[in-house]
């Protein structure tokens, strides 16, 4: 079964005006696992129906148009009730982390008409997956205007465009980073097509829309690129990790990738991994970078310079990996937050290993990031130590400050301290 399906029954004299509606009204279900998101109660009879009744071209108009959006942004969620058009729709919600694919219904309540629509478990799938159940919904719903002899609409047309751009892997590849930087790419100034095509020169796949994602809304893009090439041209022995490429196929090996693996997943786990190869005892602490850098092989490392809107640059030079690690004030709070984005690009060269160039930016949910910020989390502040500092009594602020974290990764490894071992066992 499909994490997501639609089932349209058409209605053959609907009495919408605009040709479009009239030819998609239907009664609507919205199949997110084994669960009818359209599912809801009616207030003013209090019965229990399994389908909304409208026409469902505003939302396969807006899936169309927003189709590099919902496939290039990081840490968003697409709601369907965005293209609702005064209709009461279930609250659908998508979001992509650039390996794996989300879809989930939340509970959403409307005054008038007076209707609740139930919430639903949140459903996993391959990217290729929901591409195919989201493409399927466009294209009937083009098919079936066709059908009605309703041509050149607005939906058809731009679905044209999406189907021929996704049969060419470099167009594809432009449009998601356009999408990434939530800019329609068929619409787009030569300045932001300059913007990506010089980011597509340094970054590629992944990492590249991970940049683009997390520089969508800064001001001083351009300023980062030339960050990123000025660094890049700084003595070696500042940045270089000698032992850092020998430790990733290491830890590859001791704990491998498994099928249908999170980033985050894959981040604990090398995390554990990584501190056995380093013979780090559990309640071993990590008091700075510098001490890490020499763990790895460099006793000269040094810092960046500052820049907004990115903590560090990844980059594999010949056999090497560099890691640019730019400056912060001499604060405490700073050190600790600086030791945090360190060994995020630690863990993103160990779960990633033999990318040419990748970031350590300010993205939560993206797939890469995920797993950077699980891998520093569980390498600094393991969640055994956890465990045991808090049954010697310790608070999560006591416990923070003994593991040079912030309180809010002590608080967020308990959080996670089922799904950490979950996977790591």
């Amino acid at each position: 079964m499909n994490a997501v399906r639609f089932s349209t029954d058409w209605f053959e004299d609907a009495p919408n005006a605009a040709p479009e509606e009239c030819a998609t009204a239907c009664d609507l279900k919205i199949w997110i696992g084994d669960q009818n998101a359209c599912l809801h109660v009616d207030g003013t009879d209090g019965d229990l129906y399994d389908h909304v009744t409208m026409p469902v071209y505003s939302l396969a108009e807006g899936l169309a148009h927003d189709w590099w959006s919902i496939f290039g942004a990081r840490d968003k969620e697409y709601r369907f009730i965005k293209h609702r058009m005064g209709y009461a729709t279930p609250d659908v919600r998508l979001r992509f982390d650039g390996a794996a694919f989300e879809a989930s219904s939340h509970q959403h309540v409307y005054q008038n008409p007076d209707i609740r629509f139930w919430g639903s478990p949140t459903e996993v799938m391959t990217r290729q997956e929901a591409e195919n159940a989201l493409a399927k919904f466009v294209e009937d719903v083009v098919e079936r205007l066709r059908e009605k002899a309703v041509h050149g609409s607005s939906a058809e047309l731009r679905w044209a465009r999406v189907y021929t751009s996704r049969a060419d892997p470099n167009e594809t590849a432009f449009c998601e980073a356009a999408g990434a930087l939530g800019l329609d790419p068929y619409n787009i100034g030569e300045k932001e097509a300059a913007f990506i095509a010089q980011s597509a020169g340094i970054f590629s796949d992944e990492p590249l829309i991970e940049f683009l994602a997390g520089v969508a809304h800064s001001r001083a893009r351009e300023d980062i690129l030339t960050w990123i090439t000025r660094v890049e041209t700084l003595p070696g022995y500042q940045s270089r990790l000698p032992d850092l490429a020998p430790l990733a196929e290491q830890v590859s090996r001791s704990a491998r990738s498994r099928p249908g693996d999170r980033g985050w997943a894959l981040g604990y786990r090398r995390a554990r991994a990584t501190r056995a190869a380093l013979d780090k005892k559990l309640n071993d602490r990590v008091q700075s970078v510098s001490e890490l850098a020499r763990a790895l092989g460099n006793k000269s490392f040094r810092r960046a310079a500052p820049v907004n809107g990115l903590r560090a640059l990844i980059s594999m030079r010949k056999e090497h990996i560099h890691v640019y690690l730019r400056e912060r004030p001499s604060t405490l709070e700073a050190q600790v937050s600086e030791i945090f984005a360190f060994a995020r690009a630690l863990g993103d060269a160990i779960c990633f290993p033999k990318t040419p160039r990748s970031v350590v930016n300010e993205l939560h949910e993206a797939d890469r990031q995920a797993a950077g910020r699980a891998f520093a989390a569980e390498f600094l502040a393991p969640i055994d130590e956890i465990r045991s500092m808090q049954d010697d009594g310790k608070d999560a602020a006591t416990i923070a400050d003994e593991l040079n974290v912030s309180t809010e990764v002590v608080e967020r490894q308990l959080e996670n301290k089922d799904r950490i071992r979950a996977v790591c066992n």
